[in-house]
């Protein structure tokens, strides 16, 4: 793998004469203990080489970078701050992360609105750097407000802003506009979890897989993980490191800084109850982005309910379209 592509193909032959020898009916010699290790350790040094390959040829992981912005904390958030442009009326970018990641997801590709604007990459309530272990409210009231205690802890509750937000927090990016219309220039959605109040948790069910639905919804099963999680939060980010190895380690090695109440109260009242249609059609100018290859969210509900906003549709993105 050090040395480029032609070591693949030796690792894959080698993967398949395992296989091939452990499948095969061998009735005339029984395997010894040290037949079986020795598949195992051929098994698994195959199994780590093939995910190291996968990582170092990750577009992603090529292309991504750490933000440069440094970071510090406002109210209860804790911010990457592009800081001031000295110009006299400063324009404010917020972005907002998914549900499950930290503001390091979006990593340096965001970096060039610091040119001509302020740029505030915020760890969520409850997410990454702004992790509570105290808290119990996570309701879309309480991560709107904690966007308001920032900017106001920063000097910018009068500054014009524009609003991008991924995945669970378009529900917070719509909210805060609706309530702050005279400020708000655009808000830009990535994958918004758009369901019918009513179909919400079915939906996102059935979308999901049976691992997925356990361990990632509101079930005994995701809470059980989820606290093995918090009690074990540099163990788990390496893990989620191993089993994403197409993703950058920054982004993956972070996934595991949130607590219980924080990823289910922000799951139930920012995709599984939230109301949709108080938000929308949007109070503000509004641009939907989603991928074609995106499973999350009812696209013929988006389009019904967010009447009037640009909807573009990406061929071959996923649900991480803002990536």
């Amino acid at each position: 793998v050090e040395q480029g592509a032609p070591q693949v193909d030796v690792l894959v032959d080698a993967h398949r004469a395992v296989t091939g020898f452990a499948r095969r009916k061998q009735p005339q010699a029984v395997p010894t203990a040290l037949d079986v290790e020795v598949l195992l350790l051929i098994r698994g040094l195959t199994a780590v080489a093939l995910r190291q390959l996968a990582h170092r040829t990750s577009p992603l992981v090529r292309r991504w970078h750490p933000s440069s912005f440094p970071r510090h904390t406002a109210g209860a958030l804790s911010i990457r701050d592009s800081g001031p442009t000295g110009r006299p009326d400063d324009e404010v970018v917020i972005l907002l992360h998914g549900l499950g990641a930290t503001g390091d997801y979006f990593g340096a590709f965001y970096d060039g609105l610091s040119h001509r604007r302020r740029v505030l990459i915020v760890d969520l309530l409850g997410f990454g750097r702004s992790l509570d272990e105290r808290r119990q409210d996570f309701g879309v009231d309480a991560h709107v407000n904690a966007i308001d205690h920032a900017l106001q802890a920063l000097g910018l509750h009068e500054s014009h802003v524009v609003v991008a937000a991924h995945s669970m927090s378009s529900a917070v990016a719509l909210t805060w506009a609706d309530r702050n219309r005279s400020r708000t220039r655009e808000v830009f959605l990535w994958g918004p979890p758009i369901y019918p109040a009513s179909d919400a948790e079915r939906s996102v069910g059935k979308e999901y897989g049976l691992m997925a639905r356990l361990f990632a919804l509101d079930t005994k099963w995701a809470e059980r993980a989820c606290r093995i999680n918090c009690g074990n939060r540099e163990l788990s980010g390496r893990m989620m490191a191993l089993v994403a190895p197409r993703w950058p380690t920054a982004i993956t090695s972070a996934a595991s800084r949130h607590s219980w109440e924080a990823y289910h109260g922000s799951l139930r009242a920012l995709i599984l109850e939230f109301d949709w249609a108080r938000v929308l059609p949007a109070s503000v100018p509004d641009t939907v982005f989603r991928g074609s290859e995106d499973r999350i969210g009812d696209s013929a509900y988006i389009k019904k309910l967010a009447a009037g906003a640009a909807v573009g549709n990406v061929p071959g993105a996923d649900h991480h379209i803002s990536l």
